[in-house]
Parts: structure tokens; C-alpha cells; sequence
């Protein structure tokens, strides 16, 4: 098992306040004795390309590999389709940049303008379409680029088994992969979804649920974590585990890694 994290109790720090960069979190990392980082896109604050290049060798310079270019994307609304694929396209490109053959796809992010509403019925039918339609459409060019597109399930559209499942079979290709989310669907449901998808699955996001409310510390919620690994085991999972820490600071990262290792171990 590799470890890595996405450290969102950081994003006010990073994203707003603007006291802290990715470059900051680097020998964080290091000392939490991760094995690599996922580049989260809101975080790069117009880097380019160059910029980018710079980054990724601090990244590896300091022995630390790259998980996954993790952006947000909406493929829900066939208006925004066209644009959402040829931003796959560059989050493409930027893998290659960071040395990363995984690239995070949501169907529908309720962070954006757009995405399609969460209600059931003949628009959440059509948005399903349009999101198939759509990473359809992106499939050769991540081939080609020897890059994997990793479906998350995610809000606003990807949170239901039902309809996660169902973008799988319309898209209906082995090129689409999975990064499973162990907190987007509620937590008595989660072992069941990695029942389901676990063939498919080359990243994992850790992230807790107590009394299904986002926001608590990895290890101490109620996230099934011994079942969803015993799974992933017994498909022979050995891909990116990736801490996908929503609150708390370095002293809580270090306890949720030591967890999550421990109960990896133990399984």
C-alpha cells in the first residue's frame, strides 16, 4: 500500500488566507512519512506550465511521488460538456507535468456553477447521459497519454450507488477508472459501493463520517474502514491510499495516517 494525502483542513490557509502554499505542505508530508501528494487544482493559482515544472521538482526532489491531479469537473450539463472535456484534456497535460498517470474526474461538482440539481426524475436521467456522453469523449485522449480518468463518486451527481454505477455501465469502457471515496455515500453504504467498483479502482480518498456528517477526523468517525480494505485486499488492490483530511491540523494528520496504516495492516 502507498500513502498519500490531500490536506483540505489546509485550504483556508492555502486558498483564502493565503498564509500557507503547497510548497509549505511538501516537508509536512515528509515528515508524516507519506509517500506521495495529490495536486489539487483550486491550489495552483493560475501556476503555468513552467510553474508548474518547478513544483513538481520540489515534489520529487524532497523523495515524494505524485498520486493524482485531482480538479473539479461538470459533465452534467450537455451546454458546459464541450468545455468540461477539453479542461480533462489539459488536466491531462498537467498530470504528465507532475508525473502522475491519474487524473480525478467528478461528473457533477456542487462547488460549480452549473452542475445539474440532485433531484431525481427526467433532468438527473439526462445529466447521467451527459456525463457519460461526455467521458466518452475524453477516454482516447488519456489513452494516448498513458493516463488514467478516475471517476469519484461525488456530490452533486455520484453520491447515489444507483447512479454511480449506472455512468459506469452507459459509459460501458474499461478505460474508466475509479477513485473511491470512502465518505461520499453514507457510511452504511460504503462497503457495498467497493463491493461494486473494487475491479476498477486505482485511487482511494480516505475521508471520515460521523453520524454521516462530513468534517471529522480520519479514525474518528464511523466509516467502516476494516471492511472497505478487506474488499480492496481481496481484488488485490495494492494502488494509492490517500488521506482526504477535511479538518484538524498536522497533529491530526499524523494520528489518521498512524490509524489508517494500522488498520490497512491489520485487515
Amino acid at each position: 500500500m502507498k500513502m498519500s494525502c490531500i490536506p483540505l483542513c489546509f485550504s483556508q490557509q492555502i486558498k483564502k488566507d493565503k498564509t500557507m502554499t503547497i510548497e509549505d505542505w511538501i516537508p509536512m508530508a515528509v515528515d508524516l512519512n507519506l509517500d506521495a501528494i495529490e495536486i489539487y487544482e483550486p491550489w495552483l493559482f493560475g501556476r503555468d506550465d513552467d510553474a508548474m515544472k518547478k513544483l513538481s521538482d520540489s515534489v520529487h526532489d524532497a523523495g515524494l511521488e505524485v498520486s493524482m491531479y485531482t480538479p473539479e469537473s461538470n459533465f452534467s450539463n450537455p451546454a458546459e460538456r464541450a468545455d468540461s472535456i477539453a479542461h480533462t484534456k489539459r488536466c491531462v497535460d498537467n498530470a504528465k507535468i507532475f508525473g502522475t498517470n491519474i487524473v480525478r474526474i467528478t461528473a457533477a461538482s456542487h462547488t460549480l456553477v452549473g452542475a445539474v440539481s440532485i433531484e431525481r426524475g427526467p433532468k438527473r436521467d439526462a445529466a447521467i447521459e451527459s456525463i457519460a456522453e461526455g467521458l466518452k469523449g475524453c477516454l482516447d485522449y488519456a489513452e494516448d497519454h498513458q493516463v488514467s480518468l478516475a471517476l469519484e463518486d461525488h456530490p452533486a451527481v455520484g453520491t447515489n450507488i444507483a447512479d454511480f454505477t449506472k455512468m459506469l455501465e452507459l459509459i460501458d469502457d474499461d478505460r474508466i477508472k475509479v477513485n473511491l471515496d470512502t465518505a461520499n455515500v453514507r457510511d452504511t453504504t460504503t462497503v457495498e459501493l467497493t463491493e461494486k467498483v473494487a475491479g476498477r479502482v486505482v485511487h482511494t480518498h480516505i475521508s471520515e463520517l460521523l453520524d454521516n456528517k462530513h468534517g471529522c477526523v480520519i479514525g474518528k468517525g464511523n466509516v467502516d474502514f476494516k471492511g472497505i480494505f478487506s474488499v480492496l485486499k481481496s481484488h488485490g488492490y495494492d494502488d494509492w491510499i490517500s488521506l482526504e483530511q477535511l479538518s484538524g491540523d498536522k497533529d491530526d494528520l499524523h494520528f489518521s495516517v498512524e490509524h489508517i496504516r494500522s488498520v490497512w495492516n491489520s485487515v
